[in-house]
């Protein structure tokens, strides 16, 4: 039929291939000024009205007048010197009255000043569109509410877990005199270091589900990720010790302060450290900081008894554990990792990790390297011009 038509329109070699194009799509042949020469038989589907009646038309009358603008814009596409010959835009047909679909219009230069038009119905693209954002809309609704609850459930948990963790820790040191029996001892002491798991299971949960909800505030500020880094080494140096291993620094020198927030970059290396504290029997951990390029780079790296290909797959998901218990009984949950990584992704880095199993672990922190600028003293900076006036007073 395609063809048959082509043939009525002309015999010019400028109209081969006119009619070639999807079955659903309008196409037409339009005059320098715009107006419809000829036009596919699908013209009814989308403008709404026989084909006959839109032979003398012009573009600009097919089209609602709130978007006649785009017209124009790819009209001068369309005339561009420089372009391919093609515009696209998208708009509502309306002819007279007459209210028809979206719909997505391609404009092509053909010889002689005339124009190719194949013009798509979009209505259904429009509306999965329009679904998915309302569906993402309410999956962000959602997950504040959800937040919400949990920041309120958390609240309520923590606040009577903290008086069971003060009274068990009051029972352990006997501040009001002897229990009378060390068996009470062992069960306030078994009491207080649940309860200070719980406490820090609870903690986690939230930054974790705070962190992927984008609640998280980054406090940026001016650091040395040197003394960030030796900081938490020397809070995990005593339970490395106790284990029998050793944690070991090695700092680039002449990093300087570099913009970060301290508070999280912490907690993701103390959760780090404390993996590899978890999964190292022998050896110890080394934390490297360094800068490559515009990266700065964290690394934890344990002599511990690293993961197979499939344990690296699963680890770092919400309660997904490549083993369920270190080598010394410890026992985690899976959120450590998970949290690491969400909060590195909120500091606009990321967090990998790399290992083989029998040869240890290393995870390696990434992040925008950004120096803090540099401070400056107006005394100090104006110190010549103050000794200059001194020196011309006493003259």
């Amino acid at each position: 039929m395609f063809q048959a038509l082509k043939t009525c329109v002309s015999g010019s070699r400028e109209l081969d291939g006119i009619w070639s194009g999807p079955g659903d799509d309008v196409i037409a042949l339009h005059g320098p000024d715009g107006r419809f020469v000829k036009i596919s038989e699908a013209a009814q589907q989308i403008f709404g009205v026989p084909e006959d009646t839109l032979i003398g038309m012009r573009l600009m009358d097919v089209f609602a007048p709130a978007h006649q603008d785009r017209l124009l814009a790819a009209l001068a596409d369309v005339g561009r010197p420089n372009g391919d010959g093609t515009g696209r835009f998208e708009a509502r047909i309306r002819i007279s009255d007459r209210l028809g679909p979206a719909v997505e219009v391609t404009l092509a230069r053909l010889k002689n000043g005339r124009l190719r038009s194949v013009t798509r119905n979009i209505e259904q693209r429009l509306a999965r569109e329009e679904t998915i954002r309302k569906e993402g809309r309410e999956a962000v609704s959602l997950a504040a509410r959800r937040s919400e609850q949990l920041a309120n459930v958390s609240h309520e948990i923590r606040t009577p877990l903290n008086a069971v963790i003060g009274f068990a820790d009051a029972l352990y040191a006997e501040r009001f005199g002897p229990l009378g029996n060390d068996k009470y001892r062992d069960y306030a002491r078994v009491i207080q270091e649940s309860g200070q798991h719980l406490l820090s299971l609870i903690t986690d949960w939230l930054d974790l589900s705070k962190a992927e909800a984008n609640e998280t505030t980054l406090e940026m500020a001016p650091e040395d990720p040197g003394a960030l880094v030796n900081l938490c080494a020397e809070i995990m140096r005593l339970r490395a010790s106790d284990a029998g291993l050793y944690i070991a620094t090695e700092i680039e020198p002449g990093l300087g302060p570099v913009m970060l927030d301290a508070k999280v970059i912490r907690q993701i290396v103390l959760n780090l450290l404390s993996n590899a504290l978890k999964f190292t029997e022998t050896g110890g951990i080394t934390a490297t900081v360094r800068r490559e390029g515009a990266v700065l780079a964290i690394s934890v790296i344990d002599t511990g008894v690293g993961m197979s290909p499939d344990d690296l797959s699963i680890v770092g998901q919400r309660f997904k554990q490549a083993r369920s218990e270190g080598v010394r009984g410890a026992r985690g949950t899976g959120i450590g990792l998970s949290l690491s990584k969400a909060l590195a992704r909120l500091h606009g880095g990321e967090l990998k990790l790399m290992s083989s199993v029998g040869e240890g672990t290393t995870a390696l922190l990434r992040l925008p390297f950004e120096a803090a600028p540099r401070q400056t003293n107006p005394f100090l900076d104006n110190a010549p011009n103050v000794t200059s006036i001194a020196n011309a007073k006493r003259a």
